[in-house]
């Protein structure tokens, strides 16, 4: 009995662990952003829309950074076409947050996707 419940549990933690993807699972990143540091990323449901929240910082000279949000349904499918790329200055060492909210309700997830400003 005890190795079953052992067992169990340790599948419960695996489909956990699985189910809550990591900050870097959920970032893409395009160009030169290696230094450009994402601390913190969150989300909640706000009248039935998904608000997203992440905190980057900047370890480059560089001042320019672009964004964008991928909003994705439940089954996994993104739910809205894709966002233009917004840039923002972040001077070197500062840190800012940076806010989306879902264009539709249909949005239960998000990817975060910074690219290089040209």
């Amino acid at each position: 009995m005890k190795k079953y419940l052992l067992s169990l549990l340790a599948a419960c933690a695996l489909i956990a662990c699985s189910s809550n993807p990591s900050m870097k699972d959920m970032t893409l990143r395009t160009g030169d952003t290696d230094s450009i540091q994402i601390t913190d990323m969150r989300s909640l449901m706000r009248n039935g829309v998904l608000t997203a929240q992440v905190t980057i910082q900047n370890d480059s000279k560089s001042n320019l950074v672009a964004y964008r949000f991928k909003w994705i349904g439940k089954n996994g499918m993104t739910v809205t076409d894709e966002e233009a790329w917004k840039p923002v200055t972040v001077g070197k060492g500062q840190t800012t947050v940076i806010m989306g909210i879902a264009p539709t309700p249909d949005a239960t997830d998000f990817r975060f996707e910074l690219n290089q400003y040209k």
